[in-house]
């Protein structure tokens, strides 16, 4: 509920107009009262923000509230791509595609180029850029989000934002069909030998599970393979040697498929 404020008839006839709406801009209220000067706008703007009703989400962008001072959240997704223009990847984009369980409260945005992060209310939005590999996307319920294959493209680029190779995997297991053309033309396109290496050993696990990674992907794979190189690069070069892949697993099998032996 609402605290118990004064409001103008201006502010009441704003609030009357925007209930229905979840975000509104500053042209959005600029049109709706064009008998109002724009310094009129603001002031009653701001003064919406100071009572609660409205959210500032950045410069001229306003969450509409329903409870005072905290921010109401109905759709994520789209609050994420007004703050950050691009498309929903990395984990929240496997939620979109139904291929994880819980409900993450970090909202990944890729970007061209700008980097960055805002929290809103329980959700933090973080803007992570990939430049030209921030392609491969599809307007999917209303969400640009990246396409299945993108999905596990950037999954694989950048494992740390989708909860690292177990849900990759897991993800991968899960998802019912997959365009594997496009998903191998971004390696083509963007991927070092070292990136392929590693994609290259985590599809032949998931491979022996049953997941039907065309023969034609792998070998594409193994044909990059050229000097030793980490699974996972930032960890000591502890593990098993896997010398088809010239990679060395520091991470551990059991760690990658647990989920699959649980």
């Amino acid at each position: 509920m609402m605290k118990n404020y004064y409001f103008s008839r201006t502010e009441q006839e704003l609030i009357s107009a925007l209930k229905s709406t979840d975000i509104v801009t500053i042209q959005e209220v600029e049109d709706l009262f064009p008998g109002l000067s724009k310094g009129m706008i603001k002031k009653v703007l701001s003064s919406l923000v100071r009572k609660g009703y409205l959210y500032r989400l950045k410069r001229g962008l306003y969450l509409v509230n329903e409870e005072s001072g905290k921010p109401l959240i109905k759709n994520p997704y789209q609050i994420a791509l007004m703050l950050f223009p691009g498309y929903i990847a990395f984990s929240s984009a496997l939620r979109l595609y139904g291929l994880i369980e819980y409900e993450p409260f970090t909202i990944f945005v890729a970007t061209p180029r700008k980097s960055g992060e805002k929290e809103i209310g329980e959700y933090t939005v973080k803007a992570v850029a990939l430049g030209e590999k921030a392609v491969g996307m599809t307007f999917k319920n209303g969400i640009y989000t990246s396409t299945l294959a993108k999905t596990f493209f950037d999954c694989f680029y950048k494992p740390q934002y989708c909860g690292g190779y177990s849900e990759v995997t897991k993800a991968l297991y899960e998802a019912e069909k997959m365009d594997w053309d496009e998903f191998l033309s971004y390696f083509k396109r963007f991927a070092s030998n070292s990136l392929c290496q590693r994609t290259g050993y985590i599809l032949e696990l998931v491979k022996d599970l049953g997941v039907d990674v065309p023969g034609g992907v792998i070998e594409y794979f193994k044909g990059r393979v050229k000097t030793w190189t980490k699974l996972v690069p930032t960890l000591p070069s502890k593990g098993k040697g896997i010398k088809e892949w010239k990679l060395i697993d520091n991470l551990g099998k059991e760690r990658i498929l647990g989920w699959a032996y649980g």
